[in-house]
């Protein structure tokens, strides 16, 4: 993203305290932006909690030591593989996991020592589900059991309590909770103070990699522009973070102000459907479509059920610290 469009973005969002929180991420690496801590500062002297996705393969001594330095709200370390052989399969051999895993841990240290400690989120992927698109992206079933889910959190906790120097008897008291979690839906799973592991399903991410035909649904419900929106490195105001390369696009901060793309009738008529669990654009209809017809019917009312009414069921808060 242009710097000049960077900054005059947060400046209007800072304006309209439009956001709880602004985070760089979107399918992208924000650490591979030449003046990212520069936008950083910017959104910081703005008044901006700011969070930050990152999968961690740039992080370096003087990047932790930046990134540990910048009052940061919220760090998400996109994980995704939780193991050496995993993430050889599907990252490649460029970066050597134990290197990698040991500066994910410095970067945790150097944020916990602050005085105002970041919420610290390492991400990883749960594979039971999305069997076709693992197949035709290369996606090794990684973690796909309860079994697989118990190990790979008592290891990290392990990693984290060891790294923090917070005892080996706690590190046993959340081995034996760890136990205890279910693999179906969202986990967030809390280390310590602030720190967490996060494990999410691998969807089949909106059909955004599907060659066969999608039987679109009608009807549906989303969380995109009532919970969160994105904006791309072009411009583009999408509705969701699913949306990385703009069909969802309501408008351009190049060609109009946030305001006048918030306020447009194409996205007052979207927003309406959505009230009516009715899918108005033809992209949010393929990304609650299906390959099926059947599916097609079914993963909408789904989408309606599981946001609305059994979320509190799919979403499970673990505390694994007394």
């Amino acid at each position: 993203m242009d710097e000049d469009l960077a900054r005059s973005a947060l400046d209007r969002i800072a304006d309209l305290d439009l956001a709880e929180k602004v985070t760089f991420h979107v399918m992208g690496e924000p650490l591979l932006h030449p003046k990212f801590f520069d936008i950083l500062q910017h959104a910081r002297e703005r008044g901006l909690p700011v969070g930050l996705t990152t999968n961690g393969a740039l992080l370096k001594p003087e990047t932790i030591r930046r990134i540990a330095e910048s009052d940061l709200h919220q760090i998400d370390i996109s994980l995704q593989s939780p193991d050496k052989e995993s993430f050889h399969a599907t990252r490649g051999t460029r970066i050597d996991f134990d290197t990698y895993r040991t500066r994910l841990l410095d970067l945790l240290a150097a944020c916990a020592a602050r005085p105002e400690p970041p919420i610290f989120k390492i991400r990883i992927m749960v594979t039971r589900f999305a069997r076709k698109m693992r197949r035709d992206l290369g996606i090794p079933d990684f973690m796909g059991t309860r079994v697989a889910l118990h190990r790979t959190v008592a290891e990290w906790g392990g990693l984290i309590y060891e790294r923090l120097g917070l005892g080996a008897d706690r590190q046993a008291a959340m081995s034996a909770k760890a136990r205890k979690l279910g693999i179906y839906g969202w986990n967030v799973i809390e280390i310590s103070p602030k720190v967490f592991i996060e494990t999410y399903v691998l969807t089949d991410w909106g059909n955004a990699f599907a060659a066969e035909r999608i039987f679109e649904a009608g009807h549906g419900y989303c969380f995109g522009m009532r919970d969160h929106f994105a904006i791309l490195w072009t411009g583009d105001v999408v509705l969701c973070c699913v949306d990385f390369d703009g069909k969802t696009s309501v408008g351009n901060l190049n060609d109009a102000p946030l305001t006048e793309i918030l306020r447009g009738p194409e996205l007052e008529r979207i927003m309406r459907g959505f009230r009516y669990a009715k899918l108005v654009h033809p992209h949010c209809r393929r990304c609650l479509g299906s390959s099926t017809r059947l599916g097609s019917w079914t993963k909408p009312a789904l989408s309606i059920l599981g946001l609305k009414v059994f979320k509190p069921f799919f979403y499970r808060h673990s505390k694994l610290f007394d």
